[in-house]
């Protein structure tokens, strides 16, 4: 579902990099220290193609590439757009009141006004429902979250930590009264949809990020700072609680005036920290520039505020976390400032991940698995048996996906950007031009800092704004040439370099647009072509081969491997074989699978569909071991278990029946060893720490205990194979399960010169039969 709005952005930040090209060709100097970073960051994507080679799912690892590409495109234009002064005013403006759009359309939602604001973006979004945009206010075991446009409370945690800084940032610089006000009064807004998202990642990275920020500033510029953020946390605190509880109810029955209510709140909190804004700009600002003009000028002197705000934070976390000062927030709040710790299942669960993803690197070390290698492979790594397609570090994830190649050249990159930013930002002596481009730097560390502890990044949007804002880094790094010193004959900023770089540049990123717009217009064809497909099979009308087999063929055209219309057709061969038994629609279905599994090895859905291919086939040995030779890779997933087990019972009785005990042990040994590794699973989820959520069910049931009693029997096991029945057994001898757990229970007492004189009784008296087979099967030498 959010492969479209991806393919389009890829589109669109093509024809974005052409217009780019067409448009700066003869001011680049692709030579010096800030314009070299636009070719640099085309080695990022170039990663991820050489990640194609030992990729793990063909098609995560191409739009991955295709993301790649847009970032590097945004980046490229933001270090040549971004140069130029009017473009960056414009700029900031826009990501600024885009901001101040989702922040209120965050709490058009928290207060219960959900259609209305599913009327806002339904018109351009699949994403509404029923009229209301999905998960806007979120619900997981905390309760209700909000998240807004994000529909994931930390992301836009992320999202609004990151504006909150440059907020605070344009709201100082501001000169026009109107222009202070506005930032001023939406900054209440943004501390309380940051309280809202219940993020603890959000809550601590936010001092961090702030008081690492502040080394940066001079102290008169710390302390309105300081100020400013303060005054704004101080009101949204005095309405946080009454705005809470209006949420929480509004949110399960609309209410006009409860709703009216909370805008009141919201409202009046935000226009009175504008008007305080206001007054610290007009007066105090001033006064401490004047006041601290001279220390500005020591070394040293914008060490001591962050210093100072270190211990003053440590004082305040202390206050919330282990005095009652916590029990002024509101319930669902408390309860998370509360689980701040390092034994709580959040952080538990990302060391786990952490831990997990660089299992999957000792076995992709240099180039990775590709995009999408942990989506693709976690199940085979993971400790327990979560659901996380997300490593929830974006370093790591990206280690996996591209290996420790990529993971070095991006940072690297990284490390160039910021630090050639931060020498510069210290080299400008004119205050104007240091903040030029300081606004893009607090964007882009924020949500960096924070995705060390989330996904933040897998969001096309947050990583185009991000790769964006670095690129406005870049475009403040002072234009030196990258070797030797810039000669007097240099040509003046705006004229061409007289050098072939730049008409090279822009000729070759002219050729990776075109190839982005290109492939991506075919992927989204085949998108289309797919939903016409699944329209035609959900329709209630008759349904035609011919006509659902048309456009999946022009779907597989475009990506031939794609699991998603692979399967689809599968489902499809399968249904027209159940009404004409005409083989050859299994082979078609046998062959598609296996080409698409070349590429897709891991999809568990493909695997199952080609397992479904031979159950039609009647080769349940093809079945079997399909099933038993990706047993690994789903190492969690009790279904498969019972599949492998299940069937190695079946497949081991049918050789005893024929009499071929060599096959017989075999397939009886395997599933007898895939019981004992459930078994051992089992047993290490009760190893987990007391606070880590186990994830999935996994758990032994009768009915694999069942088959796997009998597997033990039939690998010559029969002592094993009784101690397990046993285990199992009840009463209940009217349960046919239990009835045949005891049958064969016996079978396997009398095979090691054993009885049990009750179970007996009770099994003849509920089956006559029994004896008869007990007797028979138990005599079987084998």
């Amino acid at each position: 579902m959010f492969e479209r709005p991806i393919y389009w952005a890829v589109i669109w930040a093509a024809a974005l990099m052409l217009l780019c090209a067409a448009a700066f060709v003869k001011h680049m100097r692709i030579t010096d220290r800030r314009e070299i970073t636009a070719v640099w960051v085309w080695l990022l994507p170039l990663t991820y193609i050489l990640s194609l080679i030992p990729a793990v799912s063909h098609y995560m690892a191409i739009d991955m590439i295709l993301i790649m590409c847009a970032n590097a495109a945004f980046f490229s234009i933001g270090v040549f757009l971004l140069q130029h002064r009017a473009a960056g005013r414009v700029m900031r403006a826009a990501l600024l009141w885009t901001t101040y759009f989702v922040v209120i359309y965050g709490f058009i939602n928290w207060f219960g006004q959900r259609l209305f604001a599913g009327s806002l973006v339904g018109w351009f979004t699949h994403i509404v429902s029923n009229g209301v945009y999905a998960d806007a206010v979120m619900t997981d075991s905390n309760g209700l979250r909000l998240a807004s446009v994000f529909q994931y409370a930390n992301t836009y945690a992320a999202f609004l930590m990151a504006m909150l800084f440059a907020v605070l940032f344009t709201a100082i610089r501001s000169v026009k009264v109107y222009d202070r006000l506005i930032h001023g009064f939406m900054l209440v807004p943004i501390v309380l949809s940051i309280a809202l998202t219940l993020s603890r990642g959000g809550l601590v990275m936010l001092p961090i990020v702030f008081v690492l920020v502040l080394l940066l500033l001079k102290p008169a510029r710390q302390i309105v700072w300081t100020i400013n953020l303060l005054l704004s946390v101080g009101l949204a605190l005095i309405v946080l609680n009454p705005i809470t509880q209006l949420g929480l109810s509004l949110n399960q029955v609309y209410n006009g005036a409860d709703a009216f209510k909370g805008w009141g709140l919201l409202i009046g909190a935000s226009a009175v920290n504008a008007a305080l804004v206001w007054l610290v700009g007009r007066y105090v600002q001033p006064w401490l520039d004047t006041k601290f003009a001279g220390w500005s000028a020591r070394k040293t002197a914008s060490l001591w505020l962050p210093l100072g705000g270190v211990l003053v934070i440590a004082v305040l976390a202390f206050l919330l976390i282990g005095t009652g000062l916590r029990n002024a927030l509101p319930e669902n709040m408390r309860g998370r400032v509360e689980n701040i710790n390092f034994q709580q299942h959040s952080v538990l669960e990302r060391i786990t991940f952490y831990k997990d993803s660089l299992k999957l690197v000792a076995d992709y070390p240099v180039l990775g698995g590709g995009g999408g290698a942990w989506a693709a492979l976690y199940e085979k790594y993971q400790n327990n048996p979560y659901i996380s397609n997300q490593t929830h570090n974006y370093f790591l994830q990206y280690l996996d996906e591209t290996g420790i190649v990529g993971l070095l050249i991006l940072l690297s990159f990284l490390v160039y950007v910021f630090y050639q930013y931060i020498r510069s930002y210290y080299r400008t002596e004119n205050e104007e031009k240091r903040h030029a481009h300081f606004f893009y730097f607090l964007i882009a560390f924020s949500i960096l800092m924070h995705s060390l502890l989330d996904f933040n990044m897998s969001y096309v949007y947050i990583s185009l704004l991000v790769f964006f804002t670095l690129g406005g880094m870049a475009a403040g790094i002072q234009a030196k040439p990258l070797f030797g010193k810039k000669k007097k004959t240099e040509k003046v900023e705006g004229e061409s370099s007289g050098t072939g770089f730049p008409t090279l540049y822009a000729v070759v990123g002219s050729v990776v647009a075109i190839v982005l717009v290109v492939v991506s217009s075919r992927y989204l064809a085949s998108i289309k072509a797919g939903e016409e497909a699944s329209a035609l099979l959900q329709g209630t009308g008759q349904i035609n081969y011919e006509q659902v087999r048309e456009p999946l063929d022009r779907a597989l055209d475009a990506r031939p491997t794609y699991p998603s219309t692979v399967s689809q057709l599968s489902s499809l061969l399968q249904g027209v074989y159940n009404s004409t038994q005409d083989v050859n629609y299994l082979d078609e279905a046998e062959s598609r699978l296996k080409a698409a599994l070349a590429k897709e090895r891991s999809s568990k859905e493909l695997i199952n569909q080609l397992a479904s291919v031979y159950a039609l086939k009647n080769d349940a040995k093809s079945s079997f071991m399909l099933y038993a030779d990706n047993l690994d890779q789903f190492a969690w997933d009790m279904q498969w278990y019972n599949q492998v087990i299940l069937q190695a019972s079946n497949l081991a009785y049918q050789a005893f029946g024929q009499g071929d005990f060599d096959t017989q042990k075999l397939y009886a040994e395997q599933g007898a060893a895939a019981y004992a590794k459930m078994q051992a699973g089992v047993e290490h989820l009760k190893t987990l720490p007391e606070g880590q959520l186990q994830g999935r069910e996994f758990a032994i049931t009768p009915q694999l205990t069942l088959n796997a009693g009998k597997s033990n029997y039939l690998a010559g096991k029969p002592e094993e194979a009784a101690t397990l029945l046993k285990s199992m057994l009840t009463d209940d001898y009217a349960n046919p399960d239990n009835l045949e757990a005891a049958r064969w229970y016996l079978i396997a007492l009398k095979k090691s010169g054993q009885t049990d004189q009750a179970v007996y009784d009770k099994v003849i008296q509920a089956d006559s039969s029994a004896k008869e087979q007990i007797d028979t099967l138990s005599s079987i030498e084998f």
